[in-house]
């Protein structure tokens, strides 16, 4: 007996915290939700939003993108929040994490939800621990000092740490989540005997996880959140979708696809008209043959023909080409040779050319070197036995002076003042001669002739002026004098004085000097005779003026030219005897290459005449060979012309041995009559492609068709004739097999009211088990929609047994039906059972009555009907050994009198649920019948992880009611 009872026992599973961390309102928040609570706190504070975040735990989804049709999250009005704005709202930043606390029998394990990189993508962790074990690595609650006591944010929190517990619990059989595959094996199969399947399991489905299951549990996880309202709406989505989800486990079938009955329908009409348009056409397809195969002989004689004329025009231009091949090179050859001497040749010319030019060069240098010693022979007889060293000084004096000239017939003044300085350097001149002359004169009365030798000497040679000074020293002045003659002495012609050498030059005698005085004195007579002429000069250049004053200085500006250019030739007199005689020898040599050069010439051009002769030669046989070669082509070209796009392949070729134009044109009046008859065929062919009855591996219809074409077409044209026999039978066959299926489809949809009264009469049958206040015999009413009544009525007086196809009515009214209340695209489109069922209500009895109303009855009786209706729903999902502890939420609870409050909470705690109540204000009422209850607007945190102070709710406790509450009566 104790086996027994335990087998009857149920393993449970149950959610029992949800933490939130930075997340929602809350920068910390640690909810038991195994057991009742109620949730005190203002408006939009995120109490309801926090039990929602259970659906991203319990729903196999890893992003929030299509939020509104994944988790129908709503605003306190009932209008669905965006995909950005869940988004953000649960997830604001890489510290933003939701854990899931959960137990089964193979021990507690969390759940742990994160960003992750894809767009509004999140993550999960599965760990196989309490989270008792991990809560430290979140939130430090030993640290009472701030936070009003609640504990401190840990540092560095983030995904690292995410990762950092999956590698310490790897070993123990922690995972990611990472796809949807992944999150359906582990969270909802029952595995209660294989813990390494089972570890994570969160809903014991019956077959784990299928699509229909997990719609159908989506849906009344919706259901969980609206579980007080009376609202219809949310309960008749919530029937439809387990309906939905159930069809493809039964056998009534509730996924018709009326549409393939209407396409198939359609098909088989089509058919049928085709196949009669196909039999009207016998007799054209014979005619349609008869034209082919005439047209199949023309082509095979043209053919034969054009090969053969083909043949020899090919066979004529080969050989053609093959003699105009070996001409080439030596044409090329030629032509090469004669460029070649052609460039021969103007090198040659070029060059005989610069030679030529070289020549006028030189022998015009020479002409001007010529003149240049001619006037130097000039120059040199104009100074007789004079050194060209003279000839250079004088030319340069005279020069000095043509140019003074100038100077002072430009400028009177400074021939004016020329003349005074040369009046005053004539008269110091005259002076100067007329003292030396008496020097010389009056020999006696010189010094130097009145002391001895030796002091005579020394004077002299230290100061020349000695030897000219006229005095008669007294006895006593002769002595001092000759004394410090004494001073001296001669050595080697040099004056000593007390050892030193005094005198740098050799000594003179004053013999000598009086000689160099005669001298001076010639040279003083000279100089004044100069300077006479220089000074009359002058004097005429003071006065001139004028014309003649022009005159002049033209005049000397000539002369002067003249002395510059005779200069020029006498400096470089050397030079240009040098490069005279480099000239000269140039000259010889280009002379001597130019002869050569005229005889290298003469031999070229007649090596280029030869080159001609023999090229002109060669180019005429190769310009008569690509003549006939043309004419050749020209032919092959006019055949070629005539080759019809779909020429006949043909193994006899006859041989010609010439073409000609009239065999050509011959050849083209077959082309014509060719051209004639396949035009007939190709329009013929376009009757069948047009006419649209024939299936041809051509698209369109063509103006013409090639050989290929034409074969294909006819051949299966004659298939489809060949098989249009077994077509009408097999038509015939299947039109009696679709008016079957077509019956049998139909009574299957008249079946779908059935069926959907045998799920509700199921559902109403374990109703019967509960009373719920003082209602009895509780019943879920569901209300159709009319027109599906009506077609069902409709089809069920329709006869289907024949054997033709059913008439057209028939088939609009599906079709009508189907465009009402089917979806999907064409093909695809099923029965969707939202459309059939417009509305879900409770009947009942009230005691002592035997009247069944439909009035809505209060929150609280409305809540623990559907926390029954719940139960009953929840428990044909899962798994038969299994139960499942939820949450169910129970929005303004304490709108509620205090007997729906308890009612509410019974019938909560007799059917598994937690039941979360929500409310702005704390009240006494709703504290004295729940549990557990906290005030949110109580927990606010001054350290948090959110800079912007958003989040910052923390709590990790509950309060709870110190006295039990009497039960009022038992369900």
């Amino acid at each position: 007996m104790e086996n027994l009872e335990l087998l009857n026992t149920k393993i449970a599973y149950s959610v029992k915290k949800l933490i939130a961390i930075n997340s929602i309102s809350y920068c910390y928040t640690e909810l038991p939700i195994d057991r009742h609570c109620a949730l005190f706190g203002r408006n939009n504070l995120g109490k309801t939003s926090l039990l929602n975040a259970l659906k991203l735990h319990l729903f196999p989804e890893i992003s929030f993108n299509e939020c509104k049709a994944k988790f129908a999250f709503k605003s306190s009005k009932g209008e669905l929040y965006s995909t950005e704005d869940s988004y953000s709202y649960y997830f604001p930043a890489d510290s933003s994490f939701l854990i899931l606390e959960a137990e089964n029998i193979h021990g507690s394990f969390c759940l742990i939800l994160f960003k992750s990189n894809s767009s509004f993508g999140y993550q999960r962790l599965a760990l196989p621990c309490a989270y008792d074990d991990i809560r430290a690595q979140f939130w430090d609650i030993h640290n009472t000092e701030v936070n009003n006591g609640l504990g401190s944010p840990v540092p560095d929190l983030g995904i690292p740490k995410i990762h950092a517990l999956y590698q310490r619990y790897k070993a123990a059989g922690a995972v990611f989540l990472t796809t949807r595959k992944d999150i359906k094996e582990k969270l909802f199969s029952h595995n209660p005997m294989q813990p390494a399947k089972g570890r994570y399991c969160l809903v014991p489905l019956k077959e784990g996880g299928i699509e229909r299951e997990l719609s159908a549990f989506r849906q009344l996880m919706n259901f969980t959140f609206e579980i007080a309202k009376t609202d219809t709406k949310g309960l008749t989505e919530t029937f439809a979708t387990i309906i939905e989800s159930g069809k493809i486990n039964t056998q009534d079938k509730l996924h018709q696809d009326l549409q393939v009955i209407l396409d198939e329908y359609n098909e088989l009409r089509r058919s049928q008209d085709k196949l009669k348009a196909i039999a009207n056409y016998r007799d054209d397809f014979k005619q349609l043959n008869e034209t082919s195969q005439s047209l199949k002989d023309h082509q095979l004689r043209f053919a034969g023909t054009f090969k053969a004329y083909k043949n020899c025009l090919d066979k004529m231009v080969a050989d053609l080409q093959q003699q105009t091949a070996k001409l080439e090179p030596k044409i090329k050859k030629l032509l090469n040779e004669q460029n070649k001497l052609k460039e021969t040749e103007n090198v040659q010319r070029e060059r005989f050319g610069e030679l030529t030019g070289r020549l006028k060069t030189l022998n015009q240098d020479i002409k001007q070197f010529n003149q240049k010693i001619e006037r130097f022979q000039k120059i040199k007889n104009e100074y007789p036995n004079a050194a060209i060293a003279d000839i250079r000084t004088s030319l340069s004096a005279h020069r000095e002076e043509l140019e003074e000239d100038i100077i002072h017939f430009n400028d009177r003044q400074s021939a004016i003042d020329k003349l005074s300085d040369s009046l005053r350097l004539q008269k110091s001149k005259i002076a100067d001669r007329d003292k030396k002359k008496l020097a010389i004169e009056q020999q006696g009365k010189l010094l130097i002739n009145h002391i001895n030798g030796h002091s005579a000497t020394v004077l002299s040679n230290l100061n020349a002026q000695f030897s000219a000074i006229m005095v008669e020293p007294d006895a006593g002045q002769t002595k001092v004098i000759e004394q410090f003659g004494q001073l001296f002495s001669i050595a080697e012609s040099r004056i000593v004085f007390l050892g030193e050498t005094f005198s740098a030059g050799p000594l003179k005698s004053p013999q000598q000097f009086r000689e160099e005085l005669q001298r001076t004195l010639d040279d003083l007579n000279t100089e004044i005779h100069r300077l006479d002429v220089e000074i009359q000069n002058l004097n005429k250049k003071a006065k001139a003026t004028g014309e003649f004053q022009r005159a002049q200085l033209q005049e000397v500006e000539k002369k002067l030219n003249v002395v510059k250019s005779d200069l020029i030739i006498i400096n470089a007199i050397e030079d240009t005897q040098l490069q005279w005689q480099a000239k000269t020898s140039e000259i010889e040599e280009a002379e001597n290459a130019r002869r050569q050069l005229e005889k290298q010439r003469e031999e070229t051009q007649d090596l280029q005449g030869q080159n001609r002769n023999d090229y002109s030669a060669a180019k005429e046989h190769m310009d008569s060979l690509s003549k006939q070669e043309q004419q050749a082509i020209s032919l092959s070209q006019h055949l070629q012309n005539l080759k019809p796009d779909d020429l006949k392949t043909t193994d006899e070729v006859r041989q010609v041995h010439g073409v000609s134009i009239s065999g050509l044109t011959e050849l083209e009046g077959d082309r014509a009559k060719l051209h004639n008859l396949k035009q007939s065929l190709d329009e013929k062919i376009n009757e069948f492609v047009q006419c649209g009855h024939f299936s041809v591996p051509v698209d369109i219809a063509c103006s013409s068709y090639s050989n290929e074409q034409q074969s294909a077409i006819l051949d299966a044209l004659n298939n489809t004739f060949a098989a249009l026999h077994d077509q009408q039978e097999t038509l015939q066959s299947r039109i009696i097999e679709h008016n079957k299926m077509t019956g049998a489809k139909i009574g299957e949809l008249t079946g779908n009211r059935s069926h959907i009264r045998t799920f509700i009469n199921k559902v109403n049958k374990q109703f019967e088990l509960y009373s719920i206040s003082n209602l009895k015999e509780i019943r879920v009413e569901i209300e159709l929609d009319h027109r599906f009544d009506e077609l069902v009525n409709e089809l069920e007086r329709t006869n289907l047994n024949t054997t033709d196809i059913h008439d057209d009515g028939l088939y609009q009214r599906l079709n009508q039906f189907c465009e009402d209340f089917f979806i999907g695209g064409r093909g695809n489109r099923i029965l969707e059972m939202s459309k059939i069922i417009t509305n879900v209500k409770y009947s009942y009895k009230k005691e002592h009555q035997d009247k069944r109303e439909q009035k809505d009855q209060s929150n609280g009786t409305n809540a623990l009907i559907n926390c029954t209706l719940l139960t009953i729903l929840l428990s044909d999902l899962l798994a038969q050994d299994s139960e499942l502890t939820l949450p169910v939420i129970f929005d303004e609870f304490s709108n509620l009198d205090e007997y729906n409050q308890r009612t509410a909470i019974q019938a909560a705690t007799k059917h598994g649920f937690a039941l979360f109540c929500a409310s702005p204000t704390q009240t006494a009422e709703v504290v004295a019948v729940v549990d557990h209850y906290i005030t949110l607007d109580d927990f606010h945190a001054n350290t948090i992880y959110d800079g912007s102070g958003e989040r910052d709710v923390v709590f990790h406790h509950f309060s709870e009611r110190f006295y039990d509450v009497t039960e009022p009566q038992a369900l």
